[in-house]
């Protein structure tokens, strides 16, 4: 039943979008332009924030500070994202409650936000409901969360008789409380409708027979609530179902704004709800085109409840030919069926749920919001294994304007038994993306740096989880989040107690705009070319059927990426041209490999087959790897002790194309300095490394070229990333190998004024013809101090210190620098004498160790930018002067140390919400100090540059 109804549906299925509008597909830019967007991106590349406004309450003057502090910052957009909050989130109730969401007031407060950041060339967003899932109090029983409830009547004695069914009581939800759900007068819910009346032999509890199952629903009457029906031989249990509300609540709305979320899968529930914000905001607002409303956004669908919809039963029979109502005692009771066919009702019952959900929900948003100028987004794919998701991901997310999903870092609370379960339940960027491409949908959001480790983190720390998001896809991040606050709150103010706190209350917000340029032109050069990948991977048909991250549970090899696809596109899209499977617009790959992850329909068997007749190869759930060798296809990405897993491997990568332009985004997943001779699946082409910490490009100088490959040496400091781009640009001169007396490169930097290499010794820089002898020394001066520290008035700390030689600020025998949270600033003198040589093949840096979190650097009065990631380094050639010198750096730690400093000494310096860190779980006299300031070793380097 299973296979064979499951494909009665297919055909409908691809039937009900083979018409669906797609985005473009991807523009060929020169490489000028691409160039230019890498140095200055746009703002639809640059990130946007939850704007979260706690409990509602707003201060209208503070959000449009907030606003251009945005701005300011480098981020592109906000999501304005309502929410309440646990109560050991706030605890001595700090925040007070604000209007109802879209209320006269609340909407009035939208209204000019979304007006200040019109202003600034800002996108706005604003999420469907105060909190998730999507509801209010505007939604009324007959559009409300549904779900069904029966009574059980036994019949002892056969032949004609009535006897009234009892109506079903309303059980208590999940948590054993009473439903929040309006009754009438008559003691009934206000809404409820009458399912079917179904009738099996009593006590049968086990190997039930369908042909047994009795559908007596015609035999009914709702009015007297009597079934009148002639009762075969035999005791009958008689069963009663009824659709009434669930009761299921928002899940944390503002303390004014609490209400029932809609029953997602009815597309006038849908419309209801769309259209009474629509409906609210058009006329303060205008025509949305003309407005910084870019989207309306659905967040992911977390309800709890067994869910029913009306509209179900004939849907059901629609998809798998046949009835629902003998199979209605499988919901709750399983076990009395045999296991196969629970089993294949099961999956049928899935599969009508996730159809309807998606086109009564996700394609009804998008057509009404598209109607009105508007996208819709969402985490249609639901958020990993941590909640129930009912629809299958891949076809949820490509319904969409734009998909999005999310990922945690640090989320220990939910590590399982074996090494794949953090990483799997809460990591999910793969699968947007897979949707994304395969629905030519061209943006692949993610929420972004979810965690429960308040004030803890800096941008290196973040850098880290962003770099393996862009390896897996992301191509546009909406960091999780921007706590709105008030000028009232103090420092580091309120904030949503889970999420990194990226707002301008944070020590660091001054610095910040480096990291969110670096984000942006990642996100840019992923966002305007395609992903390049060897092979096709389908995972065949399941609910919800989730794509663990890349290279976990599915793999091809060390140096090969894969595409996934679903039955839809497959049957919809896929052909096969001179041997390669084709997904028209999005991907040509040498192999497809079917999976074991859903039951494979007829239909796709068959197609398959026509296509492996014209030249496609295949593998059926066995490795691809072994049939790539034999299509003598290398990989794509290589060195020499790369490994499959990116957990695990000390380079990672990512491929894309435009053109004949090829990028490839090359991440250290180590904290130690990698270098390596890599080769390149390219030929004939011009490479270069594009720097995406500062927007520079520069020729790669060192590669070799032959048999349809490029090696070079790639050198990544700790965490460090860049793209490796191959052109057809004119090829300056260059050497062909560098080696040394180690097994792999030296530390070097490809820059625009040549090749520097960072490590001493004696090396050989090898040529077409001949080579050069390159003696490599490094000239390296430690700044010993003293140093002299200012600290800003009002923090505890004296307004100045000396430091003999450089110690973190937690090391400091004076309490108010040891707990010291802000800036600091420190000064000292030196004198520079330069080393002998010739200045044109040699450049000087300032080199300042380590840094937490980040710094910012004056030399002579010259600001020579801030320093966020290691190496924390700054090229110091053309300012630094021979004599006397002048050293300034300002450096930037966490919240942490201060709210721990407060709860440790009874001192009130900070105010927040947020009484406990971690989840509510550690008090902030518990949580360990977190190394701060100018750490050192601070060294000038005089290093070669080779032209």
């Amino acid at each position: 039943m299973k296979f064979n109804s499951c494909l009665l549906g297919i055909g409908l299925i691809v039937s009900m979008v083979s018409c669906q509008k797609t985005a473009p597909e991807t523009e060929t830019l020169s490489y000028s332009t691409l160039k230019e967007g890498f140095k200055n991106p746009p703002i639809p590349a640059r990130p946007k924030v939850y704007w979260w406004w706690l409990n509602g309450y707003v201060d209208t003057l503070r959000l449009k500070e907030e606003l251009v502090a945005i701005k300011n910052a480098g981020l592109g957009g906000v999501d304005l994202f309502e929410i309440g909050l646990p109560p050991a989130s706030d605890p001595n109730q700090l925040i007070p409650a604000g209007p109802a969401f879209m209320s006269e007031e609340s909407v009035k407060n939208i209204a000019m936000a979304i007006r200040e950041a019109g202003k600034l060339d800002l996108e706005v967003g604003l999420n469907l409901a105060s909190s998730w899932n999507a509801g209010g109090s505007w939604v009324k029983p007959q559009h409300a969360a549904k779900t069904i409830y029966y009574s059980k009547t036994t019949l002892k004695t056969a032949g004609d008789q009535t006897i009234k069914l009892p109506f079903p009581t309303i059980t208590p939800d999940k948590k054993g409380q009473p439903r929040p759900i309006v009754y009438g007068a008559d003691g009934k819910p206000a809404y409820h409708e009458e399912v079917a009346v179904i009738a099996l032999p009593a006590g049968q509890t086990s190997q039930l027979d369908t042909t047994k199952v009795i559908n007596v629903t015609a035999f009914f009457d709702p009015k007297t609530e009597k079934l009148n029906w002639k009762a075969p031989a035999g005791a009958w249990d008689v069963y009663r179902y009824v659709c009434s509300n669930s009761g299921e609540q928002l899940i944390r709305p503002t303390p004014n704004s609490l209400g029932p979320i809609i029953d997602h899968f009815d597309s006038t529930a849908t419309r209801m709800h769309v259209m009474y914000f629509i409906d609210r905001l058009k006329p303060v607002l205008g025509d949305f085109s003309k407005s910084a409303l870019k989207n309306l956004y659905l967040a992911s669908y977390e309800a709890k409840e067994f869910t029913w919809t009306p509209s179900l039963p004939a849907a059901f029979k629609k998809l798998n030919g046949y009835d629902l109502y003998k199979f209605l005692p499988a919901i709750y009771n399983k076990d009395w069926y045999r296991p196969e066919v629970a089993e294949n009702f099961q999956f049928d019952f899935d599969k009508t749920l996730s159809e309807l959900m998606i086109n009564n929900h996700y394609r009804k948003a998008k057509e009404i919001c598209n109607s009105y100028g508007l996208q819709i987004i969402s985490e249609s794919g639901g958020p990993g294994h941590l909640h129930h998701i009912p629809v299958e991901t891949l076809k949820a997310l490509g319904s969409l304007d734009v998909p999005r999903g999310e990922y945690w870092y640090n989320r220990e609370f939910f590590l399982e038994n074996d090494k794949d379960s953090l990483v799997d339940m809460i990591w999910l960027v793969k699968e947007i993306a897979a949707a994304s491409h395969i629905y030519k949908r061209g943006i692949v959001e993610e929420e972004s740096f979810t965690s429960y480790w308040d004030w803890q983190e800096g941008p290196s720390d973040l850098k880290v989880i962003a770099d393996r998001a862009f390896c897996e896809g992301m191509n546009r991040l909406v960091i999780h989040g921007f706590p709105h606050n008030p000028a009232v709150m103090g420092h580091p103010g309120i904030a949503y107690f889970a999420g990194t706190h990226y707002n301008d209350r944070t020590t660091w917000w001054p610095k910040v705009k480096p990291f969110n340029d670096y984000l942006s032109r990642v996100s840019y050069i992923l966002q305007k070319t395609v992903f390049v990948a060897d092979v096709l991977h389908y995972y065949g048909d399941a609910i919800p059927n989730l794509i663990p991250p890349k290279n976990t549970r599915f793999s091809v090899g060390p140096g090969y990426d894969y595409e996934v696809v679903n039955t839809e596109v497959l049957l919809r899209d896929l052909t096969v041209e001179n041997g390669e499977w084709v997904l028209p617009g999005v991907g040509r790959y040498k192999v497809l490999s079917i999976g074991n992850e859903g039951i494979i329909p007829s239909e796709v068997r068959n197609k398959l087959k026509k296509l492996v007749d014209q030249g496609g190869r295949l593998v059926d759930q066995k490795p691809a790897l072994p049939v790539l060798k034999e299509l003598r296809i290398l990989p794509d990405f290589s060195y020499s002790d790369q490994k499959v897993d990116q957990r695990e491997t000390p380079l990672d990568y990512i491929h894309h194309r435009n053109g004949e332009l090829d990028f490839y985004l090359i991440r250290n997943t180590t904290n130690q300095w990698i270098s390596r001779n890599c080769s390149f699946r390219q030929a004939d082409k011009t490479p270069e490394i594009w720097n995406p910490q500062t927007g520079e490009t520069a020729p790669v100088t060192v590669y070799y070229q032959a048999d349809g490959r490029t090696q070079l040496p790639v050198s990544l400091p700790p965490y460090g990333s860049y793209f490796v781009v191959f052109s057809k640009e004119t090829a300056p001169a260059h050497h062909t190998e560098l080696t040394g007396s180690g097994e792999n490169p030296p530390h070097l930097a490809f820059t625009p004024n040549g090749l520097t290499l960072f490590q001493a010794g004696a090396f050989e820089l090898k040529k077409e013809a001949g080579f050069e002898q390159v003696d490599n020394s490094l000239f390296d001066v430690t700044l010993a101090g003293p140093w002299q520290l200012t600290f800003p008035k009002g923090w505890g700390a004296p307004e100045s210190a000396t430091f003999p030689k450089l110690i973190s600020w937690t090391q400091s025998e004076q309490q108010g620098i040891r707990y010291f949270s802000g800036i600091a600033a420190y000064q000292t003198s030196f004198e520079y004498n330069p080393t002998s040589g010739s200045a044109q093949n040699q450049r000087v840096y300032l080199d300042l160790g380590n840094v937490s979190k980040v710094g910012e650097v004056w030399l002579n009065t010259q600001p020579l930018g801030i320093v966020w990631t290691p190496p924390y380094r700054v090229d110091i050639t053309d300012v630094v002067k021979t004599g006397n010198n002048t050293l300034k750096v300002e450096v930037a730690n966490t919240w942490s140390n201060r709210l721990t400093g407060d709860a440790l000494t009874g001192e009130k310096f900070t105010k927040t919400n947020i009484t406990k860190a971690n989840k509510n779980f550690v008090p902030w006299g518990e949580l360990p100090l977190i190394e701060s300031g100018l750490l050192g070793p601070v060294t000038i380097k005089t290093v070669k540059t080779i032209r």
